[in-house]
């Protein structure tokens, strides 16, 4: 039998009999190709019945050859593929499950995104590697990041419906929560609704009928909608905000609204125990600051990618293509003020929760215990795993994100890096040519002003859902403290400052 013709066979086996197509593909042998066939059998069908030891399989294969190819970036959506499915073939015993699985699924990050910025690979790789990373973010809760790797995922592929599903599930999490605007959300919830009918062909081509059925079988009770023609009258600053999703708020506005202060995510109210002292509690000082240094640092992004800042001073030519001027370091200001953002949400999570030396916290360490010398696995702060284990997802989400930024295989451990250049030593951009040794100091680093300019549009993007991550992670233990009993508490409902400083609401 061909090739072309045992891999349709085995597919088509797959969605109707897995478990036959295993006992199948562990039959075949032969070259380098009939080993991927066998292998993405084994991780397909396996993930499906939740085989462990076939997926493991699989991914064993992937592996081996990935080892030999590095840089294809089909090869290693397939590895990623398998991670992911190693990962939810683990049996799942509570929250413990993560720590269990933190390797395959920290690894499988790393390639699907290492994929999906290919420039050399297909789009098709691209925006499935998009979409896949999007539902491996999801199953850690962090979705308001899985939201926007399915947005780039129809951009790579605009009638990619698996990404759009994906996108619409977000979307009806976050109503479920009480965040964003309903109307506006229901309104994006029944535009992709519409566009996954219009794309069933897209579904049964990415993910087989399997795929198709549990798809569609989640929006039957939505009614289809084509969003308005008619374009939200904006300045190009706030077109800015709206077309990369920037806002402060997890409603995406992509439709006309009527508020002035569109950045509107809030903190509306906390319980303090009985017999606390008055004064309003610092949690709303920090959320207030966090949220005007991100407004910040994406107004400086936005004017530095358009040559706002007017230059004053002339420089020297360094014959290698570098590009120098307050713009330029503007753009380098905005990507470390976003990251810098990071480290403050972790100080106010563990002031919220009382957690000691809040102060000294960052992004990468304020959830763990200190490590033992030679211990490799980092432990929860038991104030954390509480929280974590009584239900607190968002929680989960910022811890999700420190290890992608701390730990070297992480996806997110780039932007660290370039973050200690431009605070610590001399970042220079070029927009030709990065020179390949570095200079005799060690003090100067080389980026491409493109990709630097793309890095740090998506660091203002992760910051926006670490923000979302935090607010959220309060709304929900506010809700489990109001609904348990035991101790009196008072809710405290803080007034708007624009309305104390005599401004509009």
């Amino acid at each position: 039998m061909e090739l072309a013709e045992q891999a349709e066979s085995l597919n088509h086996l797959v969605d109707e009999n897995p478990r036959e197509a295993i006992r199948q593909a562990l039959e075949l042998s032969g070259n380098i190709n009939i080993d991927l066939l066998k292998a993405a059998i084994l991780v397909d069908a396996g993930g499906l019945l939740k085989d462990f030891d076939s997926v493991f399989k699989g991914v064993e294969i992937f592996r081996f050859v990935v080892g030999k190819c590095k840089e294809n970036s089909e090869l290693n959506y397939n590895l990623a593929n398998g991670l992911h499915a190693l990962a939810l073939s683990t049996s799942y015993e509570g929250y413990s499950w993560y720590g269990v699985t933190e390797k395959y699924r920290l690894e499988a990050r790393q390639l699907f995104y290492k994929s999906a910025i290919d420039a050399e690979a297909s789009s098709d790789t691209r925006s499935q590697s998009f979409t896949n990373l999007g539902n491996l973010l999801w199953s850690s809760y962090r979705w308001v990041e899985a939201y926007d790797f399915y947005s780039q995922a129809l951009e790579e592929n605009p009638k990619n419906a698996v990404a759009s599903s994906g996108a619409l599930k977000m979307l009806r999490y976050a109503l479920g929560q009480g965040l964003g605007d309903p109307d506006l959300v229901k309104a994006e919830i029944e535009h992709l609704a519409s566009h996954i009918n219009q794309n069933i062909d897209t579904i049964h081509a990415y993910s087989g009928e399997y795929g198709v059925n549990g798809i569609m079988g989640e929006i039957t009770n939505i009614r289809p909608s084509r969003k308005s023609d008619q374009e939200v009258q904006v300045d190009s600053y706030e077109r800015f905000v709206i077309k990369n999703n920037l806002t402060l708020s997890p409603t995406i506005h992509s439709h006309s609204h009527n508020s002035e202060h569109w950045d509107n995510i809030n903190i509306s109210s906390v319980t303090s125990p009985s017999g606390s002292e008055f004064g309003v509690p610092e949690i709303f000082a920090m959320v207030n600051v966090i949220k005007s240094d991100y407004i910040l640092a994406r107004q400086i992004f936005f004017h530095a990618c358009n040559d706002h800042f007017n230059e004053t001073a002339n420089y020297n030519d360094t014959l290698d293509y570098a590009s120098y001027g307050i713009n330029e370091s503007a753009l380098a200001l905005a990507q470390r003020s976003a990251l810098d953002i990071l480290d403050k949400i972790a100080v106010a999570s563990l002031s919220y929760l009382k957690v000691s030396s809040a102060k000294d916290a960052s992004m990468k360490n304020a959830w763990f215990k200190k490590p033992e010398k030679g211990q490799k696995t980092r432990e929860f702060d038991p104030i954390i795993k509480a929280e974590i284990e009584n239900g607190n997802t968002a929680l989960l989400a910022l811890t999700e994100v420190s290890r992608d930024l701390s730990n070297k295989q992480g996806f997110l451990s780039k932007k660290q890096s370039s973050r200690n250049s431009s605070t610590h030593r001399f970042t220079v951009l070029h927009d030709m040519g990065i020179p390949r040794e570095k200079g005799t100091s060690g003090c100067v680093e080389h980026f491409d002003l493109e990709e630097f300019t793309h890095e740090s549009l998506s660091t203002l993007k992760l910051t926006r859902a670490a923000v979302v991550y935090f607010v959220q992670m309060v709304l929900i233990r506010e809700r489990r403290i109001s609904e348990e009993t035991g101790e009196v508490t008072v809710p405290l409902f803080v007034p708007s400052h624009e309305y104390i400083r005599g401004g509009d609401e």
